[in-house]
């Protein structure tokens, strides 16, 4: 499964840098980046991230400041980031010890940083097991508030006239917002998903059987056929060994 990294700084030059540094290390990862703590925070409560970055000093217009460390307190009491690697970047040494001792901080890197020594790190944190939810959750916005979807309740998703249809198992469909099928993928990644044409995505627990002649897949619980897309075609045989 693709491993996502969570960038949290404030300088936006330095951001770049390190999101340039963590694809250098996995071309593969998806890196967010948030320039301070309600950002951050949001995105990873919408995502599951698998490693973080985290600048101690989030606003430098506040003396003393040292909110990167108080989001990483507040990210600990999340049971599937407890043990999530975290590496801090920081000027601040006196703070180093409490980073590791309480916070379990995976390393941290001083400022300026050497790129060497942030690629080292990002590459021993994108090493580590890291738990995603037994149970995958995709959070979808609707009037201002998050639902929270199991992903193994998902039949399949359709993407067309600016809405997004989610089928789901226990009968009935949701409504969302208009998204790409690819936004959609990026968002759950999750292995049981497939991409099977421009605007549908099945889970592949719920296929009951693939005509790749007639170019559809038949799901289970529902009999709906969701078409293969032609550009797809080659990509759902490769996954059946066809």
């Amino acid at each position: 499964m693709k491993k996502t990294v969570l960038i949290i700084e404030d300088n936006k030059i330095q951001s770049e840098m390190l999101k340039k540094l963590v694809l250098e290390v996995n071309a593969d990862v998806t890196a967010y980046t948030a320039f301070e703590a309600k950002a951050a925070y949001k995105i990873l409560m919408e995502k599951t991230v698998d490693v973080f970055l985290v600048d101690i000093i989030l606003d430098t217009a506040r003396p003393g400041d040292t909110s990167g460390i108080r989001l990483v307190e507040r990210v600990r009491t999340i049971p599937k980031y407890m043990f999530t690697p975290v590496v801090f970047i920081t000027s601040l040494e006196d703070t180093t010890k409490y980073a590791y001792t309480d916070l379990h901080c995976l390393g941290y890197v001083e400022k300026p940083f050497s790129p060497e020594s942030v690629k080292r790190l990002v590459d021993k944190a994108l090493f580590f097991p890291t738990s995603k939810d037994e149970e995958e959750v995709f959070c979808f916005r609707k009037d201002g508030i998050l639902y929270p979807v199991k992903v193994k309740n998902i039949i399949y998703m359709e993407s067309r006239n600016h809405t997004v249809s989610i089928h789901m198992v226990e009968g009935g469909t949701l409504s969302i917002s208009y998204k790409t099928c690819k936004q959609l993928i990026d968002e759950v990644d999750s292995d049981c998903l497939m991409q099977c044409s421009r605007c549908a995505i099945v889970n592949k627990d719920y296929i009951l059987n693939v005509d790749t002649t007639n170019r559809f897949i038949t799901m289970k619980g529902t009999n709906d056929k969701v078409e293969i897309g032609i550009t797809y075609k080659k990509k759902v045989l490769a996954e059946y060994g066809l």
